[in-house]
This record gives structure tokens, C-alpha cells and sequence, in this order.
């Protein structure tokens, strides 16, 4: 019984404060800790009065072995006076009726640790059976942040690339800005010469005008538009 115990306290803990650290340094920053880390805490809070509880019924047990050798002591201490108090019959009666109730009091004891020892392990299934649970569900939502964190930066990616391009189209339409800004003032600069040659009245011009196109801020206009204007 004794080595039970003992093949317990080795067997608890200390590996799930490891898992726990490790998880902690890995946790998603797009989802929020503290629920999580509530139930770790409160997880190995429930661990180490589990782990004082069973330190109690060991120490318990250990109790229990020792009255067990001191009962055994009483019944061989009795057998010996069995043996060599036969001529005083009446104190040994008296000390067998206190020997008896000596042993009834033992085997309440007995019963009574039998029946802790019973919802002890009773107890220990099921602390182990809500464990196993635990560290599944959390390793469930270790890969869920793993996942998250992937699909984050997958999506990071995905928008510096988008990013990337949009600059590249802003960089090239600025540059046809720039292009139809040269066209415009070529164009306006074309106005001002056609408007000069109006002012002068050169009908020569006017008949040579009449088979060149006409623009008005960078309009293509017709020609009787033209002669309107003039």
C-alpha cells in the first residue's frame, strides 16, 4: 500500500508544469490568454492539493502500519501470558476482556481506513479521468492558436503582396499623369500659336487650318466649332 503511494508521488506533475510553460510562450496574440491561463492555474492550483492530500494518506497509512505492528506486539505479548499464567486464571480473563476490546477497536479502525482508502482511489480515478480531459481540450486549443497564427501569417503575406502591388499600379499611374500633364501643355501650347494666327487675319492661314484638327483642352473639336471661335 505503501509503495502505491509512493509510485504516485513520483508519477504526478512535474512534466504538466513543463507542458504548461511551453505552451504559455506560444499563445496566439489574435486570441485573448487569460480564460486559458485562468484554467491552468486553477489546473495546477488543484493538482498540488491533490498532491498534499495524498502526502496526508500516506502519512495515514504509515500510521496505520505502525498501530498494526504495535497491535501484533499485544497479541503476542497475550500468547506469552497464555502460557505462563495459567495459575491466575482470573487476572487473565480480565486481561483477555481488555485485549478484546482492545482488537474491537482496532478493527473499527481498520474499517474506518478501509473506507477512506476506498474513496481515496475512488477519488484518484477520477482526479485522473477530469485530467486527461483537461490536457486535451488544451492541446485542442493549442493547435487551434497554431493554426490561427498560421492563417495570420498567411494572410500577412497575402497583404504585402497586395501592398507591393498597389504602390507599382500608384507608381505607373502617376507616370501617365505625368504623360497626359506634357500632352496637355503641347496641346495648349498649339492654341496659343492657332489663336495668334487668328488675331493676324491671315485667310491663307484660316484655308490651312481648315484641313489641320483642333484642340481644346486636349479636346478634338470640329471644324465649324473652329470658325466660331475665331
Amino acid at each position: 500500500m505503501a509503495t502505491s503511494a509512493s509510485w504516485l508521488t513520483r508519477k504526478l506533475f512535474p512534466s504538466k508544469m513543463s507542458k504548461w510553460l511551453g505552451l504559455a510562450c506560444f499563445r496566439s496574440p489574435t486570441v485573448s490568454p487569460n480564460t486559458r491561463q485562468k484554467k491552468l492555474i486553477q489546473k495546477l492550483q488543484e493538482e498540488k492539493a491533490f498532491r498534499d492530500e495524498m502526502k496526508t494518506f500516506r502519512e495515514k497509512i504509515e500510521a496505520f502500519r505502525e498501530e498494526m505492528w504495535h497491535f501484533r506486539g499485544k497479541i503476542h505479548t497475550f500468547r506469552g501470558q497464555i502460557l505462563g499464567f495459567w495459575e491466575e486464571e482470573r487476572p487473565f480473563w480480565e486481561e483477555e476482556k481488555t485485549f478484546w476490546r482492545e482488537e474491537k477497536t482496532f478493527w473499527e479502525m481498520e474499517k474506518s481506513f478501509r473506507e477512506e482508502e476506498k474513496a481515496f482511489w475512488k477519488k484518484y480515478r477520477t482526479f485522473w479521468k477530469e485530467d486527461k480531459a483537461f490536457w486535451k481540450e488544451d492541446n485542442a486549443l493549442w493547435e487551434r492558436d497554431r493554426n490561427l497564427l498560421q492563417e495570420d501569417k498567411a494572410l500577412w503575406e497575402e497583404e504585402k503582396a497586395l501592398w507591393t502591388e498597389e504602390r507599382a499600379l500608384l507608381e505607373e499611374e502617376k507616370a501617365l499623369w505625368e504623360d497626359k500633364k506634357s500632352l496637355w501643355e503641347e496641346e495648349n501650347a498649339l492654341w496659343e500659336e492657332e489663336k495668334a494666327v487668328w488675331a493676324e487675319g491671315g485667310a491663307h492661314i484660316a484655308e490651312f487650318l481648315e484641313e489641320r484638327p483642333y484642340y481644346v483642352d486636349g479636346r478634338l473639336l470640329s471644324l465649324p466649332f473652329s470658325r466660331g471661335r475665331a
